[in-house]
């Protein structure tokens, strides 16, 4: 044990760790917020809210173009209604629903001002 704390903080180790975290940091800061805003949720702690959300977040992390988008920063679930933290104007949306619009347990996808961006829009009758 203390053998593996030893190498962690070899210099070279270290540096490794700080390059891989700084190169992936949108992506880890994406999952931190959604991840804590699943958690600091009222209510009992869900594990198929929580797979859900990692299924998505894995999806967005999967495909190299979205990982990296500085303009998306927190997924979050509203029920069975995925809500996207999106830069207004953002040009890869369409790419990111596209990617995102085949995930099982999702009903729809809104931005954070609740326009629907996918799946099933309520009409009201008049």
């Amino acid at each position: 044990m203390l053998r593996r704390a030893t190498t962690f903080f070899n210099p070279f180790t270290r540096t490794a760790v700080i390059a891989f975290v700084w190169a992936h940091r949108r992506t880890i800061l994406r999952w931190g917020r959604s991840l804590s805003s699943e958690l600091r949720r009222p209510g009992r702690i869900e594990p198929k809210r929580l797979q859900l959300i990692a299924r998505v977040l894995w999806a967005i992390t999967s495909n190299d173009e979205l990982a990296k988008a500085r303009q998306l920063r927190e997924v979050r679930l509203d029920g069975n209604v995925l809500v996207l933290d999106t830069a207004p104007g953002w040009n890869r949306m369409a790419r990111l629903v596209d990617e995102l619009d085949d995930i099982p347990g999702i009903v729809r996808i809104v931005d954070q001002h609740g326009d629907v961006l996918a799946g099933t829009i309520v009409t009201t009758a008049r």
